[in-house]
Parts: structure tokens; sequence; C-alpha cells
């Protein structure tokens, strides 16, 4: 048995293999403690599989949580109190930010505190930018600095970021060394030893954050204690920001590589979604409770990126690029001070949750508005496990229009309105701003409320496909399951091409053998690894990168030369030859040697069937509105897993499943696939 858990901001989603079959689960989830939905959701699992819950986790061989922990630290700030240690004259650098600042509901504000000024302490040391000690460091004044921190200023993790340390950490090192002899329960993190990168402020931020979120393991010790006394005896991972999976030893290390750990699972097999149904190109859209998530995807392999924001914080974190917007089924309705009409980024979450869940909130929501307008059947909600309170929904939409002049009906279609639309610009904001056309792709719709939108996001931006998952209302969790482990490695390069390639394969060696260490360390036997190396490459004084994958981990100068015909390619892809600098100098910043491990996937339940086109016959009809005026239309609607391979349906309709809605608008075409995949398509009679 291998199972799949994501903790979303409203639900808890899970997935479960057992022996060629998948079934799913999905419970609430609790905000005050999060383990009590992983164990509800493993009580469902079990239900599923007719056996207790201690038989049921003593046959599980995997389990891996997408989980919040980190988000949540820096969602509420309520991270550790860190004290850092860093060159003398740029104690300030972490407050200047490199002078951005961020816009706050219409205040221009700066970014997060992660380090309080008065805990930030300059160290007389000086390394120069080819690594020469220009002052040595003064162990003394390190201990005496760091013992009025940890002493009176009551810090309760130390970070350490001097000045050219990627370079050559000496100093650092003699300082974690010093501060482990002196306050051995005292964490200690250090830039050049987390993410040697050339950038200093971004390398400062990722320690800063590391230490700032390092809290979060209690949280996760905890859950696991309740899972093995539970009778789990199978592996524990978590799934991290770049897609993979990772032993909680490996990730308390580095607690910042589970930030948004759920929804990079979910990317990640919308990949394999999209090489199996022959889309190079496609869009992965997740819409849950709290939040929009789109993210690319190309040739079949997820866009990341290695360098951005975290939670208003610019950090060098390798990741998936998902860029998300509040437009989840939670998100609230409200209006402004100029008597406008808006949404999110607030979320009703779990608790309260949406009016229609009867469980005191009262704010109308995306879920209330897709109620009122008959979207959803209050009696089928997951399953007809969870009922929806239709008058609560029509009570909260009918305030907001006392104060606007308009109709339940008209402030509801308002809400769902606003907020296609935003999902739409969100998704070709996503698209253009990697140099790409959005017709060329198709969408990978997931999330319990995402498919209820995204056929009209594909026909607002072109799209002619959406390719709907049977387990997406529950494709993180899926993901999760499916997931292979991710070990990386990065070397800081910072030189101009042509350099020394055998300098620059010496050290790559070292990393691969750190890396195939590490993945022994997690279980991964050889024949299941697979070891790639890349290589972040920008223009002479251009700010921004490319990653570039080399041919094989083999570095050569031929794979050098490579590289830079496959950096030149993807810059005039993205930019447009116009923007090519001719016989501009090429630098390499950074290489990363990438580990993965093959582990048992969740394998797709495969129906049987013709595949032969068929018209369906609906099960029932709903009383709908389709247009902001008008009467009610009346929409055929059909059960989801009633239908078999081959089944063809017309739009309009709504094809209810067991804990998801799709809409299939006028114009387009359902057909249910043989692995119970529904292809929609926005255009009727187009294969």
């Amino acid at each position: 048995m291998i199972i799949g858990i994501d903790i979303g901001g409203t639900f808890t989603d899970g997935v479960l293999q057992d022996n060629g079959a998948v079934y799913r689960a999905k419970t609430l989830t609790t905000p005050a403690d999060l383990g009590d939905g992983v164990v509800a959701v493993c009580r469902l699992l079990a239900e599923k599989a007719d056996v207790s819950i201690h038989d049921f986790l003593g046959r599980v061989e995997r389990l891996t949580l997408g989980t919040t922990a980190v988000t949540n630290i820096l969602t509420s700030q309520v991270g550790r109190r860190v004290g850092m240690l860093t060159t003398a004259g740029f104690e300030d650098e972490l407050g200047i930010s490199k002078g951005r600042r961020l816009n706050r509901d219409g205040w221009v504000v700066r970014p997060p505190e992660l380090v309080a000024r008065r805990d930030i302490r300059g160290i007389a040391e000086r390394i120069d930018r080819d690594g020469n000690v220009l002052r040595e460091l003064d162990v003394d004044e390190v201990l005496s600095t760091a013992t009025e921190l940890v002493r009176e200023r009551g810090v309760e993790v130390l970070t350490v970021s001097y000045l050219w340390s990627h370079i050559n950490p000496v100093h650092e090192e003699l300082t974690e060394r010093a501060l482990h002899q002196a306050f051995p329960d005292v964490p200690v993190m250090c830039g050049s030893m987390l993410n040697p990168i050339q950038r200093g402020y971004e390398r400062t931020t990722f320690a800063a954050l590391n230490a700032y979120t390092s809290g979060a393991f209690s949280g996760l010790d905890h859950l696991e204690g309740r899972l093995r006394d539970l009778g789990l005896r199978g592996r524990l991972l978590v799934i991290n920001c770049a897609g993979g999976a990772m032993t909680l030893g490996s990730a308390r290390a580095t607690p910042l590589w589970l930030v948004h750990s759920g929804p990079a699972a979910g990317v990640a097999a919308g990949a394999v979604v999209a090489t199996e149904h022959r889309a190079p190109a496609a869009i992965a859209c997740d819409m849950g409770g709290t939040s929009f998530d789109v993210a690319l995807i190309s040739d079949g392999a997820v866009t990341r990126t290695v360098r951005g924001e975290v939670f208003g914080t610019l950090t060098s974190l390798a990741h998936v690029d998902v860029q998300s917007i509040g437009a989840g089924g939670g998100s609230v309705a409200w209006i402004d001070s100029l008597g406008v009409l808006r949404l999110g980024p607030k979320s009703a979450g779990a608790s309260p949750g949406p009016a229609c869940y009867g469980r005191g909130g009262s704010d109308a929501t995306i879920t209330d508005a897709l109620l009122v307008l008959g979207y959803i059947d209050p009696q089928a909600f997951l399953g007809g496990s969870m009922k929806l309170d239709e008058r609560a929904a029509r009570e909260a939409c009918s305030r907001i229009g006392e104060s606007l002049g308009l109709t339940t009906e008209e402030v509801a279609w308002g809400i769902r309105s606003i907020a296609l639309n935003n999902m739409a610009e969100a998704t070709r904001a996503t698209v253009a701003n990697r140099g790409q056309d959005p017709r060329t792709h198709a969408i990978i719709s997931y999330g319990g409320c995402g498919s209820l939108f995204t056929a009209e996001i594909a026909k607002a931006i072109g799209i002619k496909r959406v390719i709907v998952p049977e387990v997406a209302s529950v494709f993180s969790a899926y993901g999760a399951a499916s997931s292979a482990v991710r070990r990386e490695r990065t070397i800081a390069v910072g030189k101009s091409i042509p350099f020394d390639v055998p300098w620059l394969a010496k050290k790559a060696s070292r990393a691969i053998s750190e890396v195939k260490k590490e993945l022994t360390a997690d279980g991964v036997q050889e024949e299941d690894r697979s070891i790639a190396v890349e290589a972040d490459l920008r223009f002479r004084r251009q700010v921004s990168d490319l990653t570039i994958a080399f041919p094989d981990p083999d570095v050569t100068p031929e794979s050098v030369d490579h590289v830079v015909e496959e950096f030149t390619r993807e810059y005039v892809r993205r930019y447009g030859r116009g923007a090519l600098l001719l016989d501009a100098t090429i630098d390499m910043v950074s290489l990363r040697v990438v580990g993965t491990g093959r582990q048992p996937v969740a394998l797709p339940n495969v129906a049987e069937g013709t595949g032969e086109p068929a018209v369906s016959d609906p099960s029932s009809s709903r009383p709908m509105q389709l247009e902001r005026l008008g009467p009610r239309t009346d929409v055929p609607v059909f059960v989801v897993e009633d239908l078999e391979p081959g089944a063809r349906i017309e739009g309009p309709a709504c094809l209810d499943g067991a804990d998801t809605t799709i809409w299939v608008p006028a114009g387009a075409t359902a057909r249910m696939g043989s692995q119970r995949t529904l292809l929609l398509d926005v255009e009727a009679g187009n294969d």
C-alpha cells in the first residue's frame, strides 16, 4: 500500500494505491491541529480497504505528505526568534531588502522582517571576491556576540552569512564549529552550507528563512509519533517545493524546502498526465479551497525557478514555479471603499468555512455563489457525505446585494464572473511571462473546484483542450503518492565562458558523490537512481538567469558548449531574436546536481470499454443560471462514475463526481478516456 496526503487550507486529501487500485478520500482540514485531518483521512482510507486503522497503517509501505507546516509559519509570521552574524558593515542588508517594497491592501510596505535589526550583529572579518582572507576571523568576538544574542536577547536559532562565503566558506565553517561547541542546543544555519550561490542577499535570506521556519518540525514530529502509534511501519516522506519527496531528517536541515509542498506535488503529477496525453505544452491549474495555482509544463517537465519570492522575501530557492491568486472555493467576497464588489485574497478556510458549510461562516464565498447559481448540488457534495445549506448561501449573497442594489442571483453571478476573470488573467499572464503562446497549450485541471471553471478559462484565452484526471479533486495527494525522492546540491561558479572546465568537472564530481550518498541515506537503491546536472547562465551584467540542463552528468568542454547553444536558443525563444546580445559574454552563475530516486507509484485505474464514441443519457437535470439576467436553464446532469470509456457529452452539461463537479459549457464536448480521464474540447466535434 502507498498513501499520499495533501493538507490544504480547506480540505485534507488522501490517495491510496492498493494492489493496482487507486482509492481517494477527502475531509475538512483541522486548523487547530493539522494532524487530526491526516489521521481522519487515514481512517477513511482504511474503511475503503476494509481493515482496521492499525492493520491498515501496518501494511503501508510509504506515506508521503504534502504539508502546510512551513507555509503556515510564514503566513502567520510566527517563526522562531533568529539572531544573525554577518560581516561588519552589512548589518542593514536584510532591512534594506534591495529596495524592494510590497503592495499590501494599497499600502507600500517593506518585506516581512525575518530577523529584527537589534538581533543582527556585525563580525569584523573579511574575505574578498577571489576568496582571499583580508581580515582573519576572531573566534572570541564571535562567541561573545553570540552569547549576548542567546543569553540576553533570547534568540532561539542563529544564522551566519558572511560576505563572499560561497567562494571561501572558511570563516563560516569556523563560526559554526565554535557556536555548536558553545551552544549545543541552539541550531546554527550558515548560508554557504545551505545554498552556496553567488547572490549575497538571496543567500542570506535563504539562511534566515530556514532559521525562521525551523520550529515547523515540532508539529511534524508529533504527527509522525501519532502515526507510528497507530501502526505505521513504512517510510514517512514529505514533499518539497521542487516536487520531489524527502525524509523528515533531510528536511529538518532545510525546512524551507517544504514551503508550497502540496501545489508542487500536483504540478509534478500534472507533468506525468501531460506526457500520457501527448500534450508537450500544458498549464497546470489547481483550484482548491483557498487559492488558484498556475504552473507551466514544457516537454513533459515541470517549469522550475531557482530564484523567486517566498511570502514577500526574495530568496534563492529552487522550486516549482507556481503562481497563486486568492481565488479558491472559500475566497471571500467583499465591498471596497468605492462600493465595488471584490473577491479574496481572504479565505473562509475550513473553519468557519463558506456560509453554506453550516460551521459558523457568514461571508459569501465562491462556493456559496456556485451553490446559489445551481452549479453545485447541495445534496451531493462530497458524495453526499456533507450537505450544504443553500439558504445560508443565499442569505450571505443577499447581504452583499442589499449594499449594492443587486439581487441574490446577480451577486452570485458577479462573484463567479470576477473569479473567472481573475483566473483567466492569471493563467494568461503565467504563459506570457515565459514567452509562450497559450493557444498551443492544454490545461490540466484539478482541485476540488477547478473543473467548474477551467473549460471557460480555456475559452477565454484560446486553449482548445482541458484534461481532467479521474483523481482531479485529490490530485496533489495523488502527486505525493507518486513522487520520486529528490536531492540537490548547488555549486557556485561565477565565471565567464570559456573557463577552466576540469576545475568545474572536479567540483561537479564531488557534488554527484554527495548526492548519491544522500539518496542512499534516503533508502534509494542504486538501480533506482538518476543524476542530472544543470547550469544557471546569463549574459554579462544581466540579472536574470536561465537554467539549462547538461546532456549527461559528465561536465566536459563539449557539454559546456552544448549548454551555451541551448541557452542561446532558449533566450531567443523566450525573448525574441531582437533581444539577443550578439557576441556578448555568457556567465555561468552556478551548477546544480539533481539526484532522483524512483519510488513505487500510484497507478491510475484503467477502465474497461471499447473507447468508441457513444452518446450517454443524463441521470437527471438541474436548473442553472447561465447568464446574469433571465430565467434558469434546465441543464442535463451526468454521474461521472456511470460513464464508460468513449462516452461523449455535448455541453451545456454538468458531470457530478463523488468529490467534484465538471462544468461543460455550451460549445464544448467531454469524452471519457480509458484511464477515466475526461477530455474537454472547447470546440464541439474537435478531437
